[in-house]
């Protein structure tokens, strides 16, 4: 009787461990998971979704809940249209931050500030456009967008996505009501440009089961910082009002036109007539590019073999604003502030004299950056 108890027990653990096994072996892989996803995505037509969001980079520590709406095709050559409001914000100033477009116009409020910046997908081209100009790409000059391989299918989609990343399973999360699937990308390093390589880190995405939607976002362990975005609500194809993809400015609203913002490039003659200070001595690969007015301070440009920076001088408003804490430095017989990245490719120094604020920043390291401005004149 006993030997008989005992066979009877082995057989149930047999079985329960069968089931286990069984079990294991059905749960979607990393790239099931991305496919699903893929084929969700394609379907979508518009979306409505409150999120929880974390910002924590040199330049903002911040968290906050934001609502999204979307559609697609609302624009004159199928642009997507969206609205985003900042809810709230550990942030003060990014409470109530709305931007919305309706694939073609766009606006930008802050309410704090009741100052609304307005423009068009034209006028950003044209401006980006200037930015990138002279700028040196590594581009394959027989290059044809139009005759390009595109994936077809999201099975297509997903090889060609994991060209440039590892995908893998991990732990699932909970999130709200849902038992999201959680999944890893990670950079391949020979696949990405320096830049990325070099700031690391890795995402992870926590998807609905039933249909692949997205659910959490979060980049990790990148020297650029860390983010996430944890959606409270998602409804996708539900349909959404047209009307959230206007905005009508508010009573005695400060507007600011996209265009107005243009750096005003300068002549030489310009230049000079405004007595700004130049660096007498450059770093041997370094060359003038050119100078421009932005928000009432003179910007010169400079590029070299790595990048290049600016030597600026201008209103004390006009200086980038760092939440980092920096170096305190003697500059021009005067007390400066110096900032410089973790490998020290990177620098920004900043000074005043008199009236005027001197900064001088780029890739540059902290002891060329002090040799410039020790060299202007």
């Amino acid at each position: 009787m006993r030997n008989r108890k005992l066979v009877v027990g082995a057989i149930v653990l047999l079985l329960v461990a069968s089931l286990g096994l069984a079990a294991f072996a059905l749960q979607p892989t990393a790239e099931d998971l991305l496919v699903q996803a893929m084929e969700t995505m394609q379907s979508v037509t518009d979306g409505h979704t409150v999120a929880a969001f974390t910002v924590d980079t040199p330049e903002m520590n911040a968290s906050g809940t934001l609502e999204m709406w979307g559609k697609l095709d609302a624009g004159p050559n199928g642009e997507p249209a969206f609205r985003a409001e900042v809810l709230d914000a550990s942030e003060g100033d990014l409470v109530g931050l709305t931007a919305v477009t309706d694939g073609y116009n766009f606006w930008l409020w802050k309410p704090q500030e009741n100052k609304v910046l307005v423009g068009n997908a034209d006028e950003a081209a044209a401006i980006m456009a200037e930015q990138m100009a002279g700028k040196e790409f590594d581009v394959d000059p027989d290059y044809n967008h139009e005759e390009a391989d595109h994936p077809e299918t999201p099975e297509e989609a997903v090889a060609k996505l994991l060209e440039y990343f590892t995908a893998e399973r991990i732990t699932d999360m909970q999130v709200g009501q849902t038992n999201a699937h959680g999944l890893r990308l990670i950079p391949i390093p020979e696949q990405m440009p320096d830049e990325v390589r070099a700031a690391g880190g890795f995402l992870k995405v926590y998807v609905r089961p039933e249909d692949g939607a997205p659910l959490a976002v979060e980049y990790a362990e990148s020297a650029m910082g860390s983010g996430s975005a944890t959606a409270t609500l998602l409804e996708l194809n539900q349909g959404v009002d047209d009307t959230l993809f206007t905005f009508a400015i508010p009573d005695g609203a400060e507007v600011v036109h996209l265009e107005d913002l243009k750096p005003e490039e300068l002549t030489a003659e310009q230049t000079a007539a405004l007595n700004v200070l130049s660096p007498a001595i450059l770093p041997a690969d370094a060359t003038f590019v050119g100078a421009t007015e932005v928000r009432g301070a003179v910007v010169q440009r400079y590029t070299r073999a790595n990048g290049g920076f600016t030597v600026a001088q201008g209103p004390a408003t006009a200086v980038p604003e760092r939440d980092q804490a920096g170096e305190t430095v003697t500059v021009r017989g005067v007390e400066g502030t110096l900032y410089t990245d973790d490998a020290g490719a990177q620098a920004l120094l900043t000074w005043t004299e008199g009236d005027t604020t001197y900064w001088i920043g780029g890739d540059l390291t902290a002891a060329e950056a002090l040799a410039l401005a020790e060299s202007l004149q």
